[in-house]
């Protein structure tokens, strides 16, 4: 005799299929929530860039937003980066998104640089107040804004680690 689900069974597959749907759309609503277009202009530059958290990271990190729910995350080898100037900056993120239309990680000069940057383009989304997108870890990264400035969140074994950035903009 056939094995038939009971009526349980399909309230919980439909309350499971319920809430899939109601974190989808809260990840991935654009007209309820966007980033502000003074956010879009311009990118962001992790406090100690040029400093010791450079030095042991061996590069400079820097984030832009891109319109339609793109985030790029640029490193540039350290300290090779130090005498890099903002507008080169702006232009790596700008070459790189003219290179792809989807997710990308890639490593070149992109014309602009004497040594090759990585560049790590993806989605994200919004999930109550918090940018999420995927950063290479096990878990996703999240993005607070504040006027001025960022706050990137990286999940950690023990604790987040927070990290700022700053708001450059160029012209």
């Amino acid at each position: 005799m056939p094995k038939t689900s009971s009526c349980s069974d399909r309230i919980h597959r439909a309350k499971i299929i319920l809430l899939a749907a109601l974190l989808g759309s809260l990840l991935f609503t654009t007209n309820a929530w966007s980033a502000p277009a003074e956010q879009l202009v311009g990118f962001y530059a992790r406090e100690g860039n040029n400093a010791s958290p450079a030095a042991t990271s061996r590069n400079n990190i820097y984030i832009k937003f891109y319109p339609d729910r793109w985030v790029g995350m640029l490193f540039i080898p350290y300290p090779y980066a130090a005498e890099v100037p903002a507008s080169a900056v702006s232009g790596v993120f700008e070459s790189a998104r003219q290179q792809t239309d989807s997710a990308a990680l890639m490593r070149n000069k992109f014309g602009l640089l004497d040594e090759a940057a990585t560049i790590q383009i993806e989605r994200y989304g919004y999930l109550q107040d918090r940018i999420v997108f995927e950063c290479g870890g096990m878990s996703p990264c999240t993005i607070k804004l504040y006027d001025g400035y960022l706050e990137l969140i990286k999940p950690g074994v023990i604790n987040e680690h927070i990290v700022k950035y700053d708001h450059v903009v160029t012209p």
